[in-house]
This record gives C-alpha cells, structure tokens and sequence, in this order.
C-alpha cells in the first residue's frame, strides 16, 4: 500500500497548514481554555469558507467531490494545532449520518457551514457498538411523536444548530432529528477533560417530533451507524496522529535548546532514547491510521479490521508520547503556561471515545475468530 501523498494531497495538507498556522497558536489556544471559549467561531468560519465540510461529498450532493482520505489529511493538520472547532462532531460524525438519509436540506446546511451539527448517543449504559443498548424513549402521540431521555458526552453540543438522536421505541431504534431550539430540550454545558473539545449534556422532557424527522430505523440505522462509527474512528485516529507529531517536535526542539551542566539535554542518552522511541511510534500510528483511512472505500469488513488497528495503536501511541513529551520538558512540562499538558489531555479523552483501545482490540479479536 501507498502511504505517500500525491500532489493533489500535498496541496491539501499544505493550505490546511497555512490556514491554521495565521490563525492560530498556543498561547492563543491557551488563552482560549482559560477563557472557556466553547468554539473558535472566527476560525470555524475560515475553515467554513475554505470548503474543508464539503471536501469528501460528491459533486452531485454540493461537494468537492474528493476522497475521505483527502479529508483525513485534514484531520492530521486539526490534531496537531488543536483549535476548538466542532470538525469531527459536525464534518464527520454528524455530517455522515445525515448523508445517509433523504435531508438533503440539513445536509446541504451542514457542509455550507450555516449550521452545526451533533450526534447525541451516550448515555451511562450505552456501548458505540449496540445501539440496542440506548434507553431514550420515543412514543407516538397522535400524528406527532414524543422524546424523552437524557444523552451526555455531546461534542460541541451547546454550540450545535441540530441534534441526531437514537431512540427506542417498541423494541426497535430511531434515528431522530432535533433542532436545538425545540421546546422541552434542555442544553446543559459540562466540564470536559480536554477543553479544546467541549462537552454538553442533552435532556428530553416531552420533545415533540414530526414524523418527518425520523430518518431512519431497523437495518438501515444500522448500516448508517455502522458508516458514520467507521469514518470517524479512523479520522480519530489520524488526529492523534497529528497531536503525536506536534508532541515530538516539541520534545525535539525543546532537547536542542534546554541546556542542563553546560550541554544541552538532547546530548544525553536518555532523552535520546526517549525521542527515538517516540518517533517509532508515531511512524507506526501514522501508517496504520492512514491505512485504515485508505480502506475505507473497501469492503465494510477491511475497513472494520483496519479502523480497529488504528484505534488500538494510535491511542495508545498517541497517550505515551504526549507523557513522554511532558517528561523530557520535566517542570516545565507540568505547568498551565506551557501546551503540552494540552496534547496529553487531549491523548487521555481521544483514548476514552468511542471506546477503549481495549474495544477496539476485541473487535480484532473477534473479525479474525478469536
């Protein structure tokens, strides 16, 4: 398999670069947390006019009509400057299941960057694998229908213009459609671990549905879910990727300056060693994350053996560089002042989502018999 990028994608990585590196920084991002800013909206914008949501859909639906490795390319660039844009929530998770049903509307709303969107799934008992599992009700109520429930973990959901929810109803899932403003929905913003990605809380009391805005249900939503979970767990696992990059020319930069008894640190064996290991890893994240981006025009089965790999590798990569990272820059490494605390935070919160790289080493286990 290939891994170089073409011209075209060099292109694409290049702009990508050059976009987020006029417009934003760390001390600018950390200024950000501090402030809790919730999105970038000056920079969400940008990305917006630059066409970087209609990247990866066809021409024929409003698109640029690129492959959804162009658009990991994209995803490698947002890990690695961290800006606190809704990118995966609404360009991916979002954007991919609305593409999946007849709201062309809603669709083309989202990739014109009029509107944001959001996936409201987790719930305490919910596994991203068995949406069987959701506990959120949906009951007919003459013509209309109507939600009740709570969902957490909502990325970018205070900021978001629309909801895609999962739903019960006689034993069988729904895949619901809610605008942000209707009546009975609660938004709560919740404190997240890693702050470039803010959380919100959802709650349902008696929310009315049209009938038109179920979307989808039985195998159908499963398909769609199955799609939309595949995607944006190997555009995770190139963010990652691209955080682990930012982590190690950190590191790197920081042993040619820090001078320590006359010499400086990256003359010492055990930093060496250190940036050496680093590297290996991220080589390895890179390739199996690109990998798993590339297969995702294969047959649904590769794509969910090399997603699963990438999930398992890059999390787990991606968690001991950003510590390792933090340890060659020692105390300085540990204060609000400097990123890197940042990239770890942002490596423990990536490993926790949609599942542990435990999860995704049981699905390996599980696509190849053991």
């Amino acid at each position: 398999m290939q891994f170089l990028l073409d011209e075209q994608q060099i292109e694409v990585k290049e702009n990508a670069e050059r976009l987020l590196k006029e417009n934003t920084d760390h001390q600018k991002l950390i200024e950000q947390v501090s402030s809790n800013i919730r999105i970038d909206s000056d920079l969400w914008k940008l990305i917006v006019e630059q066409g970087w949501l209609a990247l990866d859909i066809s021409e024929d639906e409003g698109g640029v009509g690129f492959s959804f490795t162009e658009q990991s390319i994209l995803h490698e660039v947002l890990g690695y400057y961290l800006p606190i844009v809704p990118f995966l929530s609404s360009g991916v998770m979002f954007k991919n299941l609305i593409l999946q049903t007849k709201k062309q509307d809603v669709l083309g709303e989202i990739i014109s960057g009029d509107k944001i969107g959001a996936v409201a799934y987790s719930e305490p008992s919910t596994s991203w694998n068995d949406i069987s599992t959701v506990k959120t009700s949906l009951k007919k109520e003459g013509n209309n229908y109507v939600l009740n429930g709570n969902k957490d973990y909502v990325l970018f959901g205070d900021s978001s213009d629309y909801y895609l929810v999962i739903a019960q109803m006689n034993k069988s899932q729904h895949l619901v459609l809610l605008s942000s403003d209707a009546e009975g929905l609660v938004c709560t913003p919740t404190t997240s671990l890693d702050q470039t990605r803010p959380l919100a809380s959802i709650e349902f009391n008696n929310v009315e549905v049209h009938e038109d805005n179920l979307l989808l249900d039985g195998k159908d939503l499963a398909s769609a879910w199955k799609k939309m979970l595949l995607l944006t767990t190997a555009a995770l696992s190139v963010e990652q990727v691209g955080g682990a990059t930012a982590c190690l020319e950190m590191s790197v930069q920081y042993a040619k300056d820090r001078i320590q008894f006359g010499r400086p640190i990256g003359s010492f064996q055990a930093v060496q060693h250190t940036c050496a290991d680093m590297l290996l890893q991220l080589e390895s994240a890179k390739s199996t994350a690109y990998a798993a981006c590339r297969s995702s025009s294969a047959d649904v089965v590769e794509f969910d053996m090399m997603s699963s790999i990438a999930r398992a590798y890059c999390s787990n990569a991606f968690n001991k560089i950003a510590g390792d990272n933090i340890q060659i820059h020692a105390g300085i490494g540990f204060t609000w002042e400097h990123p890197a605390h940042l990239y770890f935070k942002r490596a423990k919160s990536d490993s926790l989502m949609l599942g542990s790289s435990k999860d995704a080493r049981d699905r390996v286990g599980k696509l190849i018999g053991i």
